[in-house]
């Protein structure tokens, strides 16, 4: 007798989905390393929108690994069944019993498995208990608008964000040579131990990690309660560090390689007074070809020269500034390597990797030889540690793995310490551009150039790991008004 449709179309449904799952993992272990599910859940409130300004290599892979595979194993599958049943037809009695039992329950069971592999995989049930451990950052966070900040003397800023940047690369017993020389060469004041928590450890979450003192957590999709907010707003009752600056006179501009609207980046900069930005739109705008670019857009050397003319602008201005950039060519899971640095010989991902830093180095020694320095502060971060890319294995070989920081002055402060997270770097940046930060502390930071400031506690890593991104009802706020919830 044949099995009815319904039954089949379900069968089919359930190998389907368990085929998805585990080639869903193996697309994230292959194109990005571990799995965080912070950071999957956060980018799948962008649904379409996301697609349409990522990488078009990283949707094609996305397409070949979590559709096309899995629709070819189901084919597989099937293949393999009608094989066994027509073994088993030949089979004594017992096992055709033995082998209906099994047939009838196996995708559920391989269904069960692949989730049960899943969720273990991406820590789901961290994920799911954070709605119950204890409030740490209601207990910790200070809001920025409560704090004294008084000037002393006011500079400007430029603040460089480098994808993926880790000190590591500077290992010569790891990779032979510091990869990063002219960055190292530039002397600046660095903190040598710049961690990586919890919210952090992609590029948006860097960005408002660093300029808003807090996390990046899940508010949509599964929390029914704040369902769309970030559709329509960005930490809109959060004080982040351009908020203060234009207060102060200050005008933001924010210019980096890829589009904009990549997840929400866009509302996060318009919303917290960037006054300009500049992504991947614009530049095509601009007339730069879309062959003159990378698939996530603008190379790194073509930002930087941009960056140049819009720094000859805003110091002619007379107006104090922020120019934030973002470069894009050392993004994972493989890099983009322009021509320029081709025919400069570099090679492979150890080249862009140089050669990015070499494009950084160039802009700031610009800066300095044009006289920029005597008003202005030069801040080069990286974003966060690095993913899934050729140079994983050497990495994996350090002891410890950190970020990449400079701080780049003709009179830099003197570090109060050596380790540094990313919410530290609100006061210690605003302290850097020559304001004073009453305490210290704003946000879950604490400024790292305040010599009378309190230090942060000594346990303060380990308990952000634990219970950093645990459900708290005063960050959900800085969200969305707090009658909403």
């Amino acid at each position: 007798m044949k099995t009815p449709l319904f039954f089949r179309l379900l069968r089919s449904s359930l190998y389907l989905l368990a085929l998805f799952l585990f080639c869903f993992s193996y697309w994230i272990h292959r194109s990005f390393g571990q799995p965080d599910l912070d950071q999957i859940v956060y980018h799948m409130n962008f649904g379409v929108e996301l697609m349409d300004t990522v990488d078009p290599a990283v949707t094609w892979r996305f397409v070949r690994w979590c559709v096309l595979a899995p629709l070819v194993l189901l084919a597989l599958v099937f293949y393999v069944e009608a094989r066994l049943r027509r073994v088993i037809v030949m089979a004594p009695q017992c096992c055709h019993v033995l082998f209906y039992r099994v047939h009838r329950w196996f995708p559920q069971l391989l269904v069960f498995g692949a989730t049960t592999f899943w969720m273990c995989d991406v820590s789901a049930f961290k994920y799911v208990t954070a709605d119950f451990g204890p409030d740490y950052f209601g207990a910790n966070y200070v809001r920025p608008d409560a704090v004294s900040v008084l000037a002393q003397k006011p500079k400007n800023l430029i603040l460089i964000y480098v994808e993926s940047l880790e000190q590591g690369y500077t290992s010569r017993p790891v990779f032979g040579r510091d990869l990063l020389a002219p960055l190292t060469e530039l002397r600046g004041t660095s903190f040598a131990d710049y961690q990586q928590v919890p919210g952090t450890g992609w590029t948006i979450a860097a960005m408002v990690a660093t300029q808003c003192g807090v996390p990046l957590e899940r508010v949509t999709i599964f929390d029914g309660n704040t369902q769309g907010q970030v559709l329509n707003s960005f930490l809109k009752n959060a004080v982040c560090l351009t908020d203060l600056l234009a207060q102060r006179g200050y005008r933001n501009v924010f210019m980096g390689g890829a589009s904009t609207n990549f997840a929400g980046k866009d509302k996060f900069l318009s919303q917290h007074h960037y006054h300009e930005v500049h992504g991947k739109e614009e530049w095509l705008k601009s007339g730069v070809a879309s062959g003159d670019m990378n698939g996530w857009g603008l190379y790194d050397a073509d930002l930087f020269s941009r960056a140049k003319t819009r720094l000859r602008e805003l110091s002619a201005s007379h107006q104090k500034f922020n120019l934030t950039l973002l470069t894009v060519d050392t993004h994972e899971p493989e890099g983009h390597l322009s021509a320029d640095c081709a025919r400069r010989g570099f090679v492979g991902f150890e080249g862009v990797v140089s050669c990015t830093a070499a494009a950084v180095a160039d802009f700031v020694r610009y800066a300095r030889d044009k006289g920029y320095l005597e008003d202005t502060n030069i801040v080069i971060l990286g974003d966060h540690l690095s993913r899934k890319n050729p140079l994983t294995p050497e990495l994996s070989q350090l002891p410890e793995r950190t970020i990449f920081n400079t701080f780049i002055s003709n009179d830099a402060p003197a570090p109060n310490r050596k380790q540094l997270l990313h919410f530290d770097l609100m006061p210690t940046i605003l302290e850097f551009t020559g304001y004073a930060v009453e305490g210290g502390r704003m946000g879950l930071g604490y400024s790292g150039f305040n010599q009378h400031a309190v230090l942060p506690p000594q346990d303060r890593l380990a308990e952000m790991n634990q219970n950093l991104l645990n459900r708290s009802e005063l960050y959900m706020a800085l969200w969305s008004d707090p009658d909403d919830h």
